[in-house]
């Protein structure tokens, strides 16, 4: 019979959320590097060619963290370790979530008694070590983590032209030509707009994204320079700018960030409004039906449900991570951060919008084997938004 803090080694191979697997979602736009960072952290390699992504592509992964650095990311037991071997990677900004659930984390002592010890466990994956990773007395071992599933979702490439700032036309709510413009003059096609990923079945409000993925690649341009841009004046650049034009991925950023919040502001305002209509029914169908017609409170029923309709005023997004309603978390990713074609201002810029932001940022090259840290980055900002969510609710 196993002792309490022992596993057995079916246990530390099955994920713990095997019913429910976390949904990331990858957004950036065209020659951004998702599609192949999807492809890299999936399958381990990645094609040098473009191939422009048409429609949602989701990719079941069972997530198994084998590398230190995303060990040292998802460990629950050892903050400051965390924060030491973390600080040393100039590439990464922590989130100030991560941050603080870092130092908040203090050293838990381990029993390496058993052949398999579990040291942690969240909803998602647990930590464990075996007898033979025992070292010298005093020094700290650094836990394995057990599998767990993520959905990456990788969608067509950010076209502000092409998508309307709102979750899905299954929301049954009416938009006006302001939002719409040229589209509310003809019957909706399914090429002529493509909804932002907010919500997974949204009429059955099932708000199913766990977080996203903002990326950017960190060559400015492809295209070759023009014959006269040498004797061109206005194609001079200072030290600490870039054109515009050349900086297509990272410009959309800031246009994703928008459209992200308005469409959640318009998920959590529909929802709350759905809910209220929601108990009305409930009070309806427990009512008794001989005395229903008779309820004069079904007149003020239908007054408020109608005043419920013509609700525009949409819910702020709280910016409060504990907060059950925030949206999900934001990581900025900056791809392609050792090509001979790089630009390091461009991944500077990626850093101070990330601190901008408050979220995390890192920069990678899918031609390095530490690129899981990404995913390990996630799961764990996801995993401490819901812990303080589930603290806020007690």
């Amino acid at each position: 019979m196993l002792k309490k803090n022992s596993l057995s080694p079916e246990e530390t191979s099955r994920p713990l959320n095997f019913t429910q697997p976390l949904r990331i979602a990858f957004l950036g736009g065209a020659k951004s590097g998702k599609s192949s960072l999807i492809s890299k952290l999936s399958m381990g390699t990645f094609r040098d060619n473009y191939y422009p992504t048409h429609k949602i592509n989701p990719v079941l992964l069972t997530y198994s963290p084998q590398d230190r650095l995303s060990r040292v990311i998802m460990d629950e037991g050892n903050g400051s370790n965390s924060l030491r071997e973390l600080a040393d990677h100039r590439e990464l900004s922590l989130s100030p979530v991560l941050t603080s659930a870092y130092t908040s984390t203090p050293a838990k002592p381990q029993d390496l008694n058993a052949l398999i010890s579990l040291q942690w466990k969240n909803q998602y994956y647990q930590g464990f070590c075996y007898r033979g990773d025992a070292a010298q007395a005093g020094t700290y071992v650094l836990p394995h983590v057990s599998p767990l599933l993520v959905e990456m979702i990788d969608t067509p490439a950010f076209d502000p032209a092409r998508v309307v700032p709102f979750l899905e036309a299954s929301l049954y709510i009416k938009l006006g030509k302001d939002t719409l413009h040229n589209l509310a003059d003809e019957p909706r096609r399914p090429v002529s707009t493509h909804p932002l990923l907010v919500a997974s079945g949204a009429s059955e409000l099932n708000g199913n994204i766990d977080g996203y993925f903002f990326v950017y690649s960190a060559v400015p341009s492809y295209q070759p320079p023009s014959y006269d841009s040498h004797d061109n004046e206005n194609s001079k650049v200072g030290d600490d700018e870039l054109p515009e034009c050349d900086i297509k991925t990272f410009s959309l950023l800031g246009v994703m960030k928008a459209a992200l919040d308005e469409a959640w502001r318009e998920y959590n305002t529909f929802r709350m409004r759905w809910n209220q209509g929601k108990e009305h029914d409930i009070f309806h169908f427990t009512s008794s039906l001989k005395h229903m017609w008779k309820d004069k409170s079904m007149v003020e029923m239908e007054q408020m449900r109608q005043e419920l309709r013509r609700q525009i005023t949409l819910m702020d997004n709280p910016v409060d991570p504990s907060d059950p309603n925030s949206p999900p978390p934001i990581w900025i990713v900056c791809t392609h951060s050792k090509s001979p074609l790089r630009s390091p201002l461009l991944i500077d810029r990626g850093e101070k919008l990330a601190k901008q932001w408050n979220c995390g940022f890192i920069a990678v090259d899918n031609t390095d084997d530490n690129v899981d840290a990404v995913l390990a980055l996630m799961v764990k900002e996801i995993v401490e938004r819901k812990r303080l969510q589930s603290k806020r609710k007690k």
